[in-house]
């Protein structure tokens, strides 16, 4: 179990979904984590548009470029999805539970 008493280490950063992963700094900021997801979610959605102007006539895709897109799209989700994992238990850390019987005002 971790000790949330001690800062983030870098020895400590995460990877959560796949083998081939994006090391995330445990140190990062929740904004910095949900930026880079986006950044790579937007790659992929500019990969996947430019593949679909592929099948245009006189277009010269084959089926390596196929595997090209779509290996660099899985590798960009996959980080997408690791950088999101990270910044939601970012915010889970961050929010404390109130206390029973506290004052209250």
């Amino acid at each position: 179990m971790s000790n949330f008493t001690q800062p983030p280490r870098l020895e400590d950063a995460l990877c959560l979904t796949e083998a081939e992963c994006l090391l995330i700094d445990p140190r990062a900021k929740q904004e910095d984590l949900f930026d880079q997801c986006e950044t790579r979610l937007e790659a992929a959605s500019n990969l996947m548009m430019t593949f679909s102007t592929l099948d245009a006539p006189g277009s010269c895709a084959d089926v390596r470029d196929l595997a090209h897109v779509a290996l660099s799209c899985r590798l960009l989700l996959a980080d997408s999805l690791d950088l999101l994992i990270a910044a939601r238990q970012l915010s889970r850390r961050q929010v404390t539970p109130a206390r029973k019987g506290g004052a209250h005002g």
